[in-house]
């Protein structure tokens, strides 16, 4: 589907969820927007393509006194841009609007808004995201530190509450990374046991993963 083409269907969704909130009364979350315009891939701070030659509002924009847009919209539609290519955290896109000059009480506005329409949500946000870096070979203890600085608590999302995250899981995770990508170092077990705190494993997991690759491959 073309860019343009999702994002007047995202506003279309957009406009339908807080037209039926407001037809409710308080109009809270009425459903998620479709995964054809959610979960696409991993959110990373910096410049996305999506900041560049954006389609224009397919719909009137809310207009401040002198019929401009406020800037409530215009950070909502930022939102809207960066939420349309990829997945994004509530607190990644509040550094981020904040960066660019945008008010506390318009990117508070923005964002409040854009949770009530599912444009975003951290849940959704951290299974995407923790999928990815286990797909990575990254350890839980990095996963869940990555989630903490953008004020996510890890031990709600699923794939790191499950079992296969256990010490006996992170072990096997661990050993699975160093037969995938051995260390080539003299010092092979302290060469092993680096490599996995670098990708996030805690250091009893570490130690105990590289002393079985060692003894594993002796050579």
């Amino acid at each position: 589907m073309a860019d343009d083409e999702v994002k007047a269907r995202l506003r279309a969704q957009i406009a339908a969820i807080e037209s039926s909130g407001r037809a409710a009364g308080e109009g809270g979350r009425e459903r998620s927007l479709e995964p054809a315009v959610s979960a696409r891939s991993l959110p990373l701070d910096g410049e996305d393509a999506s900041d560049r030659g954006h389609a224009q509002v397919s719909r009137p924009p809310k207009a401040g006194e002198d019929g401009t847009e406020s800037e409530q919209e215009r950070a909502f539609r930022k939102i809207e841009r960066l939420a349309c290519h990829r997945e994004q955290a509530s607190e990644a896109l509040r550094r981020r609007l904040t960066r660019e000059g945008f008010e506390a009480a318009a990117v508070d506005e923005a964002l409040a808004r854009a949770e009530r329409c599912g444009l975003v949500d951290d849940c959704r946000y951290a299974e995407v995201l923790v999928r990815s870096r286990l797909a990575q070979g990254r350890g839980r203890r990095g996963i869940a530190a990555e989630l903490a600085g953008l004020g996510i608590d890890a031990e709600v999302v699923a794939p790191l509450s499950n079992g296969s995250m256990e010490d006996g899981g992170e072990v096997e995770r661990a050993l699975d990374l160093l037969h995938r990508k051995p260390p080539r170092a003299k010092n092979r077990r302290e060469a092993a046991y680096r490599r996995l705190i670098q990708k996030g494993f805690a250091a009893d997991i570490a130690v105990t993963a590289a002393r079985l690759w060692c003894d594993e491959n002796p050579g």
